[in-house]
């Protein structure tokens, strides 16, 4: 075994871990990918310069690079594991000669959760990356995912529309017309797990990526849409067409200037007026996209409608809209208002229902913001809280019955010291432990995002 300097081995984990959240999330030209793969490159090239090989893996459940045994894992080290165990992979070598292409190519290949096992390694091969090698644990099965695995994983759901719905929206950008298939087949899985249980998915709509605003806002609108819609008793197949209203209702904004929407301070009137343009380009959009309905296009048309009707487009204010416009107007006024932009501080998610009530009546439909409340409950996920027992928590899980004790992940004991991992908490099973206070993430060094997927 190569004995290699412990913040090396941190550091080449947690680089490969970042270039597979990268492929994960973004098409492969994306400059998020280009970069992780540029700094894990050159780490791995500073590392081969020095031994003939790097070894990382799983052995009896514990993540290793080399003689370092990471026995407390950080997320990074988790994720690996993860996908380790999922692939059948006991072990990868990196060996000298390797190129920064077959580092990619290797990655891509990593993710593809079709390929486990001896295929995997046979697809290694056939990909001509010789520098890498894979070793396999257990069976060395190369049976596909079983329904309790990736397919119906909440993380993973995630990840892949947010691929999906970045692809789509470059595709939008080019001048091209995209297929729908993709989306449809993501909305559907969303929806299943969402009939099944509306409190799966809340917690991924709370993440935030503040450089990837536009496509991580579209999937959480999405998914808060299809939750509100479930709640509200709209059918399986209405929860379908709603997603994809959800999804798409900010595709119109591919047409609007980077410059108008990176705008850090307050838009002019022309500016304004520009960007308000975009319900009706994406309305155009959608309209002409293969496999999407009529309806679909109404309601991105409509999100900026207002329930009074008073909002924009003005020459559309006469149509007849049906609630799924009200329904999108409430998810995308919530991750909006909970979402830290350039030119404005995020509102904590229980100060954001605050906000949604005082909007009920005009710009949003009462019965719908009443119902948006009830299901995120007193302390909506993603809020930030402290305990009785001064330990601060996230809460990742809303009260079942709508009361004030959900499901949190303990963070940070009470002297302050952060947590790893973070334990889980089951506030309604337990007696005494209650919630006094709510806290600012941003006066605090707890990434809230982490503890949400």
């Amino acid at each position: 075994m190569i004995r290699i300097a412990q913040p090396q081995a941190q550091r080449f984990v947690l680089l490969l871990a970042g270039a597979v959240r990268a492929v994960l999330l973004y098409p492969g030209s994306h400059p998020a990918v280009v970069q992780q793969f540029t700094h894990l490159g050159d780490h791995v090239a500073e590392l081969l310069r020095a031994y003939p090989e790097v070894r990382i893996g799983v052995i009896d459940g514990v993540f290793f690079c080399e003689n370092h045994l990471f026995f407390t894992p950080t997320a990074a080290e988790e994720e690996l594991a993860s996908l380790f165990t999922n692939r059948h992979v006991e072990a990868v070598a990196f060996r000298a000669g390797v190129t920064p292409l077959e580092i990619e190519r290797f990655v891509e290949l990593l993710t593809r959760r079709e390929f486990l096992g001896e295929r995997l390694v046979a697809e290694v091969q056939r990909a001509g990356i010789a520098a890498i090698s894979v070793e396999l644990g257990g069976s060395g099965a190369t049976e596909v995912p079983s329904p309790g695995d990736e397919e119906h994983d909440p993380g993973a759901t995630y990840r892949e529309a947010l691929h999906v719905v970045t692809g789509l929206f470059s595709e939008v950008e080019k001048g091209r017309l995209p297929s729908s298939d993709k989306l449809r087949g993501i909305v559907d899985r969303m929806a299943t797990m969402i009939m099944q249980d509306r409190a799966t998915l809340l917690g991924l709509a709370m993440i935030k990526d503040y450089d990837n605003y536009t496509f991580h806002h579209s999937v959480n609108v999405g998914i808060l849409s299809m939750s509100l819609g479930a709640a509200a008793g709209l059918q399986r197949d209405e929860l379908g067409e709603l997603g994809m209203a959800g999804f798409l209702h900010d595709v119109g904004k591919t047409r609007v200037e980077k410059a108008i929407l990176n705008k850090p301070g307050r838009l002019s009137s022309d500016e304004y007026e520009r960007m308000k343009r975009h319900s009706e380009e994406g309305a155009r959009i959608v309209d002409e996209m293969p496999g999407v309905g009529e309806r679909i296009a109404r309601a991105v048309l409509g999100h900026h409608i207002r329930f009074d009707r008073a909002g924009y487009p003005e020459s559309a204010r006469a149509l007849a809209f049906d609630r799924f416009c009200d329904i999108i107007a409430v998810a995308d006024c919530y991750d909006a208002i909970t979402t830290l932009r350039v030119y404005k501080s995020p509102l904590n998610p229980k100060d954001a229902l605050l906000k949604l009530r005082s909007l009920a009546g005009s710009h949003l439909d009462s019965g719908l913001v009443q119902a948006f409340t009830e299901m995120m409950g007193r302390f909506p996920v993603g809020t930030l809280v402290r305990l009785d027992t001064n330990e601060v928590a996230v809460v990742f899980r809303p009260d079942p019955s709508a009361g004030e004790r959900p499901a949190v992940k303990v963070v940070a004991d009470p002297s302050g010291r952060l947590l790893e991992p973070a334990p889980v908490r089951d506030l309604a099973r337990e007696t005494g432990t209650r919630i006094v206070a709510v806290v600012d993430p941003l006066m605090t060094v707890i990434d809230v995002n982490r503890y949400l997927g």
